[in-house]
């Protein structure tokens, strides 16, 4: 099912309804996704902002990040969220754009604006007092979270026309999902015109300098569901003109392995369970060191949570270790033997 819903709030997103186990909520802010806030019980909880500020109780942490079963990384471009034991993920993207995964074990057990998971469209606009409505507007008003300092607006459909030349180039780039030969390669399978509809009603608020900024989004998410059904589009980006936004020195790639490759990876045999995924990616011969592109030679390496650039020593068990290509290369001696004096007293009277 897909809908519209520019929010203003904190909304639920998707959580354990039946037990509560872990809840994640959706920030937006005129709406513009902001973040991603994550509960485990009532005790635990994690924000995750939009440009990949993590914090914790007001406190920031430094990314990658594991605690708690939960794991926070940043990869190709993307910010990531997940758990196994709770069996969800969550990404945000360069656009802000919030994808959240379940696996089976959730079926018919979620609520809030992803849905029910029962794989039932017709009652998915199933609000929180438990009501059925048609209104996708009345549906996501009902999952606004309120804070104790925060109040939360509702959100009304808009009803202006498009008449700005500004709007007019939005609905000429919306345009290519029905008039381009390739985008129709996958229009048997996932039909075009949700999609169609939500890009030309962006048109009639887009606050952007290019358009291209208001309809890219809604391309991309129907490219990305076109390969979910083993379509995959190569030469989209061409064709519509829209080029992903990648941190600097990094390249949008629309098909690469989803585990990308860093400084901490390269002497991890990992296994990708997905054959091809889009995102950004480092230039050939360059690895991800944090937010960056290097040459392997340039790969820092990590000890006790703390960063070393290439060519630091530590000792380490009696050895020298040095940081190189990143990973700690150490000689191989032991530690001399521990010698034991005892002391024997004699007590006079």
């Amino acid at each position: 099912v897909i809908y519209e819903f520019p929010g203003d709030c904190s909304y639920l997103l998707a959580g354990d309804c039946n037990h509560h186990s872990f809840t994640l909520l959706g920030d937006f802010q005129n709406g513009k996704r902001t973040g991603i806030t994550l509960f485990l019980g009532d005790v635990f909880e994690l924000h995750l902002s939009a440009d990949g500020q993590l914090s914790q109780g007001g406190k920031r942490l430094s990314l990658p990040y594991a605690s708690h079963a939960v794991f926070v990384g940043s990869e190709l471009g993307f910010y990531k969220l997940w758990s196994e034991e709770f069996g969800f993920a969550v990404t945000i993207d360069n656009a802000a754009n919030i994808a959240v995964t379940m696996t089976k074990i959730h079926s018919n057990r979620t609520c809030g604006l992803c849905g029910n998971f029962n794989a039932i469209p017709s009652d998915e606009y199933t609000a929180q007092e438990g009501f059925l409505t048609e209104d996708s507007y009345d549906f996501a008003n009902s999952w606004a979270v309120k804070g104790a300092d925060q109040a939360c607006r509702r959100v009304s459909d808009p009803t202006q026309s498009c008449n700005s030349t500004k709007g007019t180039a939005v609905l000429s780039s919306c345009s290519v999902l029905q008039t381009s030969s390739l985008f129709l390669h996958c229009s048997h399978l996932v039909s075009p015109d949700a999609f169609l509809s939500l890009c030309q009603a962006e048109a009639c608020y887009c606050d952007q300098k290019n358009p291209e900024d208001c309809s890219c989004p809604f391309l991309l998410e129907y490219v990305r569901t076109c390969r979910s059904h083993g379509v995959l589009l190569h030469g989209w980006v061409e064709e519509s003109q829209c080029f992903p936004k990648c941190p600097i020195g990094m390249q949008y790639s629309e098909c690469t392995k989803p585990c990308s490759t860093t400084c901490h990876s390269l002497n991890i045999q990992e296994v990708c369970k997905e054959e091809c995924v889009d995102g950004c990616t480092c230039p050939t011969g360059k690895v991800l060191d944090g937010n960056r592109c290097v040459e392997v030679s340039q790969c820092s390496c990590t000890h006790m949570g703390r960063h070393f650039p290439p060519g630091s020593t530590i000792s380490q068990d009696c050895n020298t270790c040095v940081c190189r290509h990143g990973s700690w290369e150490c000689t191989n001696e032991g530690c001399p033997g521990e010698t034991r004096v005892q002391h024997h007293f004699q007590a006079c009277c």
